[in-house]
């Protein structure tokens, strides 16, 4: 009779374990070795590619998010965008800003497309881990050809109610969903985007482009004033009002309410708010915070601002180019620029004599008027004062036959019209040294006025030609 031995159930397991090794380190070997696709980076006639990678090290806690938007941005980089002939930026083919934010948002058209991609692979060490991502040809194309269709059906029926619309009662509407038309197509510039609107064949973006050029026709803007007048580095404190209204054979002006429009230099260099919106009665008010050229005659230009009709709404750059390229109505307002009128009293004295020729006073006078600034002889003439107090102390011996003064200067800057100090400063203790106590003191007076330059000229210019009081 045959004994049997009974083995024990975790003495069996140890063995099977042991069996098993060799395949399992064959599997894992095999894990190891890198995958074919990050030796050379494949090719499919089907597909498109996108490989993904990210350094575990740099980025320990999104590694593999980083790598999938690197892979993402790897396979829109392969699909190609096209411009065609009768697309919108073949008919700016000329501007080449237009073109250019289109091209450099291509990436962006691409990813709004980008669906149903597939994780093809993914591998990963101790360093580093990369994922590999296709997308099947016909899939995209497929889906590019739905939702662009559907953009043009939704653009469609946006003009469609554009032109519904009574221009006289609610002119702003139909402008806005023009724009708003133009938006929903603004992803496919490149695209020739054909259109079957009231009985005829058409290029939709031309199309809407067109409308809204005859729509801006209708406008007109016309300003209360056509010249300002103002003073370089002051404010002009009095608004003026612009008024955009329709065109209309009756005497009546009918103003065009919440239209928004922007003031923009033409000619000179000037501070303002750039953008508002005409009340209920088609005005529009502007003011000029601050002109900051002495240029004599300066323009501005208010104008409808045709991209910012529609709020809450994102044009990309590529629309706003495309809208502000349109012809706009609007009003030119010269400003005429005056000189600001200064008087000076300048006190000069070098060891308790009255200089002869001041130092200062020239030196100063002149950078001013560079400025922008007119001196006039009469303090009544004048907007504002400047006084100017300085004097030199003998401070004896430097050294063998060198002796030394020091210069002291106090400058104060009034409002005339107002009657105030807006200004003061002072330099104190300036060295100057020579062989005579006079020339000592005129080297201090040399040293003072570059320390003037240095240290209290920009205070005094912005306090003259800047703040407002």
């Amino acid at each position: 009779m045959k004994q049997i031995i009974k083995i024990p159930f975790a003495f069996r397991i140890l063995i099977l374990v042991i069996a098993l090794l060799p395949a399992c380190k064959g599997l894992l070997s095999q894990k190891k070795s890198k995958p074919v696709w990050l030796e050379q980076r494949p090719v499919n006639s089907k597909y498109y590619i996108g490989v993904g990678y990210a350094n575990k090290l740099n980025n320990p806690n999104d590694y593999q998010q980083l790598a999938k938007k690197n892979a993402l941005n790897d396979l829109v980089g392969e699909i190609k965008v096209n411009v065609s002939t009768h697309s919108i930026l073949s008919t700016f083919e000329n501007n080449s800003n237009i073109n250019q934010q289109y091209l450099t948002s291509t990436k962006i058209t691409a990813d709004a497309l980008v669906e149903d991609f597939q994780v093809a692979d993914s591998w990963e060490d101790k360093n580093g881990f990369w994922i590999y991502y296709k997308l099947s040809k016909m899939d995209y194309e497929s889906n590019r050809r739905k939702k662009i269709q559907n953009a043009i059906d939704r653009s469609v029926d946006l003009l469609d109610r554009s032109n519904r619309v009574d221009l006289k009662d609610k002119y702003i509407m139909a402008i806005q969903f023009k724009v708003k038309a133009l938006l929903e197509l603004q992803n496919y510039y490149n695209e020739a985007l054909e259109a079957f609107y009231r009985g005829r064949q058409v290029y939709l973006v031309n199309e809407i482009v067109n409308q809204l050029q005859d729509l801006l026709s209708k406008v007109s803007v016309r300003s209360e004033i056509i010249q300002l007048k103002g003073k370089v580095g002051k404010a002009i404190p009095e608004p003026f009002n612009v008024m955009a209204y329709l065109k209309d054979s009756t005497s009546v002006r009918l103003g065009i309410g919440g239209m928004a429009m922007s003031m923009n230099v033409e000619q000179g260099k000037m501070n303002f708010g750039t953008s508002t919106e005409t009340d209920q009665n088609g005005f529009a008010s502007f003011s000029v915070a601050r002109i900051l050229t002495k240029d004599p005659v300066q323009v501005l230009r208010i104008s409808l601002d045709v991209a910012n009709v529609v709020k809450g709404d994102s044009l990309n750059i590529a629309s706003k180019n495309i809208l502000h390229s349109l012809t706009v109505p609007s009003a030119s307002i010269r400003v005429i620029v005056e000189p600001i009128k200064v008087f000076m009293q300048s006190n000069e004295s070098n060891l308790s004599k009255d200089l002869s020729y001041n130092v200062l006073e020239p030196a100063i006078k002149k950078r001013l008027v560079e400025e922008g600034c007119n001196f006039v002889k009469k303090e009544s003439e004048a907007d504002y004062k400047i006084i100017i107090n300085s004097e030199t102390k003998d401070l004896g011996i430097m050294w063998g036959k060198m002796l030394q003064s020091s210069f002291d200067m106090n400058i104060s800057l009034r409002d005339v019209k107002n009657d105030i100090e807006i200004y003061k400063d002072a330099l104190q203790a300036v060295r100057g040294y020579q062989d005579s106590p006079e020339k000592a003191g005129l080297d201090a007076y040399k040293n003072g006025l570059e320390q003037f330059w240095r240290k209290i000229y920009t205070n005094l210019i912005d306090e003259l030609l800047v703040k407002e009081h």
